[in-house]
Protein backbone atom coordinates (compact mmCIF):
# COMPACT_ATOMS: atom_id res chain seq x y z
CA UNK A 1 0.00 0.00 0.00
CA UNK A 2 1.12 3.57 -0.38
CA UNK A 3 1.73 5.62 2.24
CA UNK A 4 -0.75 8.53 1.20
CA UNK A 5 -3.63 5.59 1.24
CA UNK A 6 -3.06 4.67 4.42
CA UNK A 7 -2.65 8.03 6.11
CA UNK A 8 -6.16 8.46 3.70
CA UNK A 9 -7.32 5.58 5.89
CA UNK A 10 -6.01 6.47 9.37
CA UNK A 11 -7.52 10.00 9.42
CA UNK A 12 -10.88 8.52 9.15
CA UNK A 13 -10.57 6.78 12.48
CA UNK A 14 -9.71 9.40 14.69
CA UNK A 15 -11.50 12.21 12.75
CA UNK A 16 -11.31 15.56 14.75
CA UNK A 17 -14.79 17.90 14.70
CA UNK A 18 -13.54 20.88 13.05
CA UNK A 19 -12.30 20.03 10.08
CA UNK A 20 -11.55 21.69 6.28
CA UNK A 21 -10.38 20.69 3.40
CA UNK A 22 -7.06 22.72 1.15
CA UNK A 23 -7.28 20.68 -1.85
CA UNK A 24 -6.80 17.32 -1.20
CA UNK A 25 -5.01 18.20 1.95
CA UNK A 26 -7.26 17.84 5.74
CA UNK A 27 -7.04 20.26 8.22
CA UNK A 28 -7.94 19.37 11.50
CA UNK A 29 -8.39 20.83 14.91
CA UNK A 30 -10.09 19.32 17.99
CA UNK A 31 -8.99 21.39 21.49
CA UNK A 32 -5.57 20.54 21.14
CA UNK A 33 -6.08 16.95 22.14
CA UNK A 34 -3.85 14.32 20.55
CA UNK A 35 -1.51 15.52 17.48
CA UNK A 36 -3.62 13.55 14.96
CA UNK A 37 -6.44 15.74 15.63
CA UNK A 38 -4.65 19.21 15.43
CA UNK A 39 -2.55 18.62 12.63
CA UNK A 40 -2.78 19.05 8.93
CA UNK A 41 -2.65 16.01 6.70
CA UNK A 42 -0.67 16.99 3.68
CA UNK A 43 -1.15 13.93 1.16
CA UNK A 44 -2.07 14.70 -2.28
CA UNK A 45 -2.78 18.12 -4.09
CA UNK A 46 -3.33 21.52 -2.21
CA UNK A 47 -4.56 22.81 -5.23
CA UNK A 48 -2.47 25.65 -5.10
CA UNK A 49 1.84 26.67 -4.73
CA UNK A 50 3.43 24.99 -1.78
CA UNK A 51 4.31 28.36 -0.41
CA UNK A 52 0.92 29.59 -0.61
CA UNK A 53 -0.54 26.46 0.57
CA UNK A 54 1.36 26.23 4.22
CA UNK A 55 0.64 29.33 4.29
CA UNK A 56 -3.29 28.78 4.32
CA UNK A 57 -2.88 26.08 6.73
CA UNK A 58 -0.62 28.69 9.41
CA UNK A 59 -3.62 31.09 8.78
CA UNK A 60 -6.25 28.60 9.10
CA UNK A 61 -4.71 27.85 12.89
CA UNK A 62 -4.14 30.77 13.57
CA UNK A 63 -7.68 31.78 13.28
CA UNK A 64 -8.74 29.40 15.86
CA UNK A 65 -5.82 30.41 17.99
CA UNK A 66 -3.82 27.67 18.00
CA UNK A 67 -0.72 26.56 17.12
CA UNK A 68 0.12 25.97 12.83
CA UNK A 69 0.94 22.29 13.02
CA UNK A 70 1.67 19.76 10.30
CA UNK A 71 1.78 16.11 10.03
CA UNK A 72 4.72 14.84 7.39
CA UNK A 73 4.65 11.45 7.18
CA UNK A 74 7.62 9.53 5.40
CA UNK A 75 9.23 6.08 4.81
CA UNK A 76 12.04 4.10 6.58
CA UNK A 77 14.32 3.13 4.02
CA UNK A 78 17.76 4.79 4.43
CA UNK A 79 18.48 7.46 2.48
CA UNK A 80 15.19 7.53 0.92
CA UNK A 81 14.51 11.30 -0.21
CA UNK A 82 12.60 13.38 2.24
CA UNK A 83 8.92 14.26 1.68
CA UNK A 84 8.51 17.84 -0.02
CA UNK A 85 6.58 19.06 2.46
CA UNK A 86 8.97 18.17 5.11
CA UNK A 87 12.24 20.26 3.04
CA UNK A 88 10.04 23.22 2.93
CA UNK A 89 9.33 23.15 6.44
CA UNK A 90 12.64 22.81 7.69
CA UNK A 91 13.64 25.79 5.57
CA UNK A 92 11.88 27.68 6.98
CA UNK A 93 12.50 26.48 10.75
CA UNK A 94 9.32 25.06 11.49
CA UNK A 95 10.11 23.35 14.74
CA UNK A 96 10.15 19.39 15.26
CA UNK A 97 7.68 18.45 17.59
CA UNK A 98 8.99 15.55 20.05
CA UNK A 99 7.63 12.03 19.44
CA UNK A 100 7.80 10.78 16.16
CA UNK A 101 5.78 7.74 15.55
CA UNK A 102 5.62 4.77 13.57
CA UNK A 103 2.83 3.60 11.73
CA UNK A 104 2.34 -0.33 11.95
CA UNK A 105 0.38 -3.34 9.57
CA UNK A 106 -1.05 -6.00 9.53
CA UNK A 107 -3.52 -8.86 8.07
CA UNK A 108 -6.26 -8.89 10.69
CA UNK A 109 -5.82 -13.45 10.55
CA UNK A 110 -2.03 -13.07 11.18
CA UNK A 111 -2.43 -10.87 14.38
CA UNK A 112 -5.51 -13.99 15.78
CA UNK A 113 -3.88 -16.61 15.01
CA UNK A 114 -1.11 -16.01 17.62
CA UNK A 115 -1.81 -18.12 20.35
CA UNK A 116 -5.24 -16.21 21.98
CA UNK A 117 -5.99 -16.09 25.51
CA UNK A 118 -8.82 -18.25 26.43
CA UNK A 119 -9.00 -17.26 29.82
CA UNK A 120 -9.60 -13.81 30.06
CA UNK A 121 -13.03 -12.03 30.89
CA UNK A 122 -12.95 -9.52 27.92
CA UNK A 123 -16.10 -7.25 27.33
CA UNK A 124 -17.05 -5.34 24.23
CA UNK A 125 -19.10 -2.09 24.40
CA UNK A 126 -20.17 0.39 21.77
CA UNK A 127 -19.01 3.46 23.85
CA UNK A 128 -16.58 4.21 26.47
CA UNK A 129 -17.89 3.76 30.21
CA UNK A 130 -16.60 5.58 33.08
CA UNK A 131 -14.64 2.45 34.08
CA UNK A 132 -12.58 2.36 30.24
CA UNK A 133 -12.03 6.29 29.90
CA UNK A 134 -10.59 6.11 33.63
CA UNK A 135 -8.29 3.63 32.60
CA UNK A 136 -6.85 4.94 29.90
CA UNK A 137 -3.91 7.59 29.84
CA UNK A 138 -2.91 9.63 26.86
CA UNK A 139 1.08 10.09 27.50
CA UNK A 140 0.05 9.49 31.33
CA UNK A 141 -2.75 12.17 31.69
CA UNK A 142 -6.13 11.99 32.40
CA UNK A 143 -8.30 12.53 29.28
CA UNK A 144 -9.77 15.97 28.40
CA UNK A 145 -13.58 15.99 27.08
CA UNK A 146 -12.71 16.26 23.88
CA UNK A 147 -11.24 12.84 24.40
CA UNK A 148 -14.77 11.02 24.21
CA UNK A 149 -15.50 13.13 20.91
CA UNK A 150 -12.35 11.83 19.16
CA UNK A 151 -12.88 8.24 20.60
CA UNK A 152 -16.36 7.79 18.80
CA UNK A 153 -15.62 9.95 15.79
CA UNK A 154 -14.65 6.56 12.92
CA UNK A 155 -17.93 5.50 11.56
CA UNK A 156 -17.59 2.34 13.30
CA UNK A 157 -16.36 1.53 16.70
CA UNK A 158 -16.36 -0.62 19.72
CA UNK A 159 -14.54 -0.56 23.28
CA UNK A 160 -12.66 -3.80 24.61
CA UNK A 161 -11.62 -4.06 28.26
CA UNK A 162 -10.11 -6.89 30.44
CA UNK A 163 -11.82 -7.65 33.91
CA UNK A 164 -10.10 -9.01 36.89
CA UNK A 165 -11.87 -8.94 40.15
CA UNK A 166 -14.71 -7.19 38.67
CA UNK A 167 -12.60 -3.99 37.32
CA UNK A 168 -10.60 -3.47 33.91
CA UNK A 169 -7.26 -4.10 33.62
CA UNK A 170 -6.76 -3.54 30.28
CA UNK A 171 -8.52 -1.32 27.45
CA UNK A 172 -8.29 -0.76 23.82
CA UNK A 173 -10.22 0.48 20.82
CA UNK A 174 -11.05 -1.22 17.92
CA UNK A 175 -12.25 1.02 15.06
CA UNK A 176 -13.48 -0.01 11.19
CA UNK A 177 -13.08 2.66 8.13
CA UNK A 178 -12.19 2.96 4.39
CA UNK A 179 -11.67 -1.03 4.64
CA UNK A 180 -8.91 -0.91 7.41
CA UNK A 181 -9.39 -2.05 11.04
CA UNK A 182 -7.40 0.37 13.31
CA UNK A 183 -6.27 -0.33 17.09
CA UNK A 184 -5.84 2.49 19.17
CA UNK A 185 -6.02 3.87 23.21
CA UNK A 186 -4.87 0.49 24.00
CA UNK A 187 -3.90 0.46 27.88
CA UNK A 188 -2.82 -1.71 30.92
CA UNK A 189 -3.02 -1.11 34.27
CA UNK A 190 0.30 0.03 36.04
CA UNK A 191 -0.38 -3.41 38.82
CA UNK A 192 -0.98 -5.90 35.85
CA UNK A 193 1.98 -5.14 33.17
CA UNK A 194 4.60 -7.72 32.03
CA UNK A 195 1.40 -10.46 32.58
CA UNK A 196 0.97 -10.36 28.82
CA UNK A 197 -2.66 -8.22 29.16
CA UNK A 198 -1.42 -6.00 26.19
CA UNK A 199 -0.74 -8.85 23.45
CA UNK A 200 -4.15 -10.09 24.85
CA UNK A 201 -6.24 -7.08 24.36
CA UNK A 202 -4.69 -6.89 21.28
CA UNK A 203 -5.04 -9.76 19.98
CA UNK A 204 -8.99 -9.82 21.04
CA UNK A 205 -9.57 -6.18 19.50
CA UNK A 206 -8.17 -7.66 16.21
CA UNK A 207 -10.58 -10.77 16.62
CA UNK A 208 -13.25 -8.21 17.01
CA UNK A 209 -12.20 -6.56 13.54
CA UNK A 210 -12.38 -9.67 11.87
CA UNK A 211 -16.12 -10.33 12.56
CA UNK A 212 -16.65 -7.07 10.58
CA UNK A 213 -15.36 -8.60 7.87
CA UNK A 214 -12.37 -6.61 7.83
CA UNK A 215 -8.75 -8.13 6.62
CA UNK A 216 -6.38 -4.89 7.39
CA UNK A 217 -5.27 -3.57 10.25
CA UNK A 218 -3.28 -0.89 11.44
CA UNK A 219 -1.93 1.12 15.00
CA UNK A 220 0.78 3.80 15.33
CA UNK A 221 3.05 3.84 18.49
CA UNK A 222 5.66 6.51 19.36
CA UNK A 223 8.80 5.59 17.77
CA UNK A 224 10.55 5.30 21.30
CA UNK A 225 8.22 3.15 23.15
CA UNK A 226 10.05 -0.17 22.49
CA UNK A 227 8.38 -2.34 25.11
CA UNK A 228 4.98 -1.17 22.78
CA UNK A 229 7.00 -1.95 19.47
CA UNK A 230 8.05 -4.83 20.60
CA UNK A 231 4.74 -6.19 21.69
CA UNK A 232 3.15 -5.10 18.22
CA UNK A 233 5.66 -7.31 16.67
CA UNK A 234 5.09 -10.56 18.12
CA UNK A 235 1.43 -9.66 17.80
CA UNK A 236 1.94 -9.99 14.10
CA UNK A 237 2.41 -5.91 12.87
CA UNK A 238 5.13 -4.61 10.67
CA UNK A 239 6.63 -1.53 9.89
CA UNK A 240 5.36 0.48 7.27
CA UNK A 241 5.74 3.87 7.60
CA UNK A 242 7.43 6.80 10.35
CA UNK A 243 5.39 10.57 10.97
CA UNK A 244 6.62 13.91 13.03
CA UNK A 245 4.97 16.71 13.31
CA UNK A 246 6.41 20.37 12.37
CA UNK A 247 5.36 23.25 14.24
CA UNK A 248 5.39 26.80 12.93
CA UNK A 249 7.67 29.49 14.23
CA UNK A 250 6.69 31.99 16.45
CA UNK A 251 6.60 34.66 13.57
CA UNK A 252 4.13 34.53 10.67
CA UNK A 253 6.74 35.51 7.85
CA UNK A 254 8.65 32.43 8.59
CA UNK A 255 5.94 30.47 7.75
CA UNK A 256 5.84 30.52 3.92
CA UNK A 257 5.99 32.69 1.77
CA UNK A 258 3.54 35.39 2.08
Amino acid sequence: MQIDDIERAAALHWQAPDTERLGEWLLRAAAGFTGRANSALPVGDPGRPLPEAVAAVAGWYRRRGMPPMIVVPGVLLPGAPPHPVEEYLAERKWVLRPGPALVMVADVKEVTDGAPATDIDFRLDPEPDAAWLALYRYRGQQLPPMARTLLMSAPWQAFGSIHRDGRPVAVGRVSVAAGWAAITAVEVSSSTRRQGLGAAITRALAAVAAEQGVRRILLQVEEDNAPARSLYTRCGFAYSHRYHYRIAPARPSDEGDQ
